[in-house]
């Protein structure tokens, strides 16, 4: 019960309980006055009877009946009436007007049935049944505070003592009413207490319930988002390792075959160079372009290489922002050649264990891909920070952005969207990341693309 006043408060469930108690008695008030307005016509129809039987005559008891059914008549009529005209501005408005007219009907059934039965009964048959009835009926139907229901009783006692005081002559008779009567009111009240005690705690409970249910559905809400989410990244990390077993295949590839297509490639380039040589001038351009696509192939066989991640690798405690500072100078000479401009961030990050030649190939090859991805013009950003115990490299560029579909694919060795690409770059860059344990992620848009590379802090 703490954790929902915590969450509400008391006064946001006792004005909540109080409204719905307040419209459930005014609804059974309201169905209360159709039925005694109803039941009054045959009332009245007894009243006839009584007249044509020589009653009235009699004792003027059944003519005083009769006046009493027709004021409850009427007053019941005006209740059905006004009950359906209430007009209020607000709600709380309208709760107001609700309860003021259960109470007032209420304390009219109480004081009516306390002089009926007090007054006009004790001239005809000197019984309080109407009293009993009526006070039964408001116990069990209205759920009033305890302080209303004492008002209402109170004033009915007050009534139906002077009545039957003023009526009844007997003293006997009128002392055992004197006894009923405040035997019946105590044990309605208490009655009235008990069932609006045992209404208020079922409206408790339901409450309490539907807030227990909306924070437990949001825990599973939450639960679910994050198992959404976690699934999610575990369909990138099966991604990533699919792509590492293809990068860990290609490179078990690349050291057993190229050290077999480099040697005759070798000495094919050396024998072009010696007939090179010995051509007249005409033909020596026709070697030199057998020997430029022999590099070409040479270079494509390097950077394929590169990719195996069993390639020794020479660890040493370096500063990633020294890296960036030292091939700053060949990153700005790409940037000036290309007519980008180029902006570089460094922010304080700690030494980490990294292989310099491979984080310098990295730079080089994200930074070359962020230029060729950009117009004249382009903005080239490099950024270095440290968080989450993570030293963070980024570059990114405002180029086009990459489609889902390309996205998907990237660090895949020779798949390539440029027209000369190799589609080794990235594949180089991914192998690189990997034997550092470190990660990628990619952010893309149509304002340009970014490549952030994490490097675990080492303990």
């Amino acid at each position: 019960m703490g954790f929902f006043q915590l969450q509400h408060g008391t006064d946001y469930y006792d004005n909540a309980i109080d409204g719905i108690l307040t419209m459930d008695n005014f609804n059974r008030t309201r169905k209360l006055s159709i039925v005694l307005f109803m039941s009054n016509f045959i009332l009245l129809f007894v009243d006839y009877i009584n007249n044509v039987k020589g009653l009235w005559s009699i004792t003027d008891g059944y003519k005083y009946l009769f006046y009493s059914h027709v004021v409850l008549g009427l007053v019941t009529l005006l209740f059905i009436l006004s009950s359906y005209r209430i007009i209020a501005q607000s709600p709380q408005k309208i709760i107001s007007a609700h309860n003021f007219f259960g109470i007032l009907f209420a304390l009219f059934l109480l004081n009516h049935a306390a002089i009926t039965s007090g007054w006009i009964d004790q001239k005809i048959h000197s019984q309080l049944t109407v009293y009993v009835i009526t006070c039964i009926i408001i116990a069990v139907m209205c759920n009033y505070k305890p302080k209303i229901a004492v008002l209402l009783y109170g004033l009915s006692w007050i009534t139906i003592m002077i009545s039957v005081a003023t009526s009844q002559a007997d003293p006997a008779l009128r002392q055992a009413h004197y006894i009923n009567a405040s035997v019946l009111l105590i044990v309605s009240y208490f009655l009235s207490v008990v069932l609006y005690q045992f209404r208020r705690q079922d409206l408790l409970h339901k409450h309490y319930l539907e807030d227990l249910v909306t924070e437990r559905t949001k825990e599973l809400q939450t639960a679910n988002d994050l198992l959404s989410r976690e699934i999610l990244e575990n369909k990138r990390a099966q991604i990533e390792m699919a792509k590492l077993d293809r990068l860990n295949l290609i490179g078990e590839m690349a050291a057993s075959i190229s050290h077999e297509v480099r040697n005759p490639m070798t000495t094919v380039k050396g024998f072009l160079q010696l007939l090179r040589n010995k051509q007249e001038s005409k033909d020596k351009e026709y070697f030199d372009l057998m020997i430029e696509e022999l590099d070409r192939a040479n270079c494509i066989l390097s950077e394929f290489l590169s990719i195996n991640k069993n390639k020794p690798t020479m660890f040493e405690l370096h500063n990633i922002n020294d890296i960036v500072t030292s091939t700053l100078p060949l990153v700005q000479a790409d940037a000036q050649a290309n007519d980008k401009v180029l902006t570089v961030e460094l922010n304080n990050v700690p030494d980490l264990q990294l292989d310099i030649q491979e984080i310098r190939q990295l730079l080089l090859n994200l930074v070359r891909n962020g230029l060729e991805a950009m117009s004249s013009g382009g903005h080239l950003r490099i950024k270095t920070f440290f968080t989450n115990n993570e030293v963070a490299l980024v570059v990114s560029d405002e180029g086009k952005g990459i489609e889902q579909s390309i996205l998907e694919k990237l660090g895949t060795p020779f798949f390539t969207t440029k027209e000369q690409g190799t589609g080794l770059g990235l594949a180089v860059c991914y192998g690189i990341i990997s034997r550092h344990n470190a990660r990628i992620s990619v952010e893309t848009s149509p304002s340009g693309s970014t490549f952030n590379v994490y490097f675990e802090l080492s303990n």
